[in-house]
């Protein structure tokens, strides 16, 4: 099921991380791969610790970073789903 802007959202526990600078890397041990996220991918993540609604995460990045409330929605929901098929997030049943 594709997220929405009403899905909820949370990380995926377990996964290994490591700040470099103001980025983050993302060690997948089930995938056997790392990512590493810039400064608004990490903020994004941070975010991710607990259960949120994506309105609700678009609605903070709004506050904290500049651009149109359509685009960032546009963007998280692109990084959302390349995080969910790296298999770095989940959707939490509603």
């Amino acid at each position: 099921m594709p997220i929405t802007i009403n899905t909820t959202v949370v990380r995926t526990e377990g996964l290994m991380t490591a700040p470099v600078d103001n980025d983050i890397v993302i060690l997948n041990m089930k995938g056997n791969n790392y990512l590493s996220l810039d400064s608004i991918g990490r903020r994004i993540w941070e975010l991710l610790a607990a259960p949120i609604l994506v309105t609700d995460l678009c609605r903070q990045l709004a506050t904290e970073f500049q651009g149109g409330e359509e685009q960032i929605a546009a963007d998280v929901l692109a990084f959302l789903a390349r995080l969910e098929a790296e298999g770095l997030v989940l959707v939490v049943a509603g």
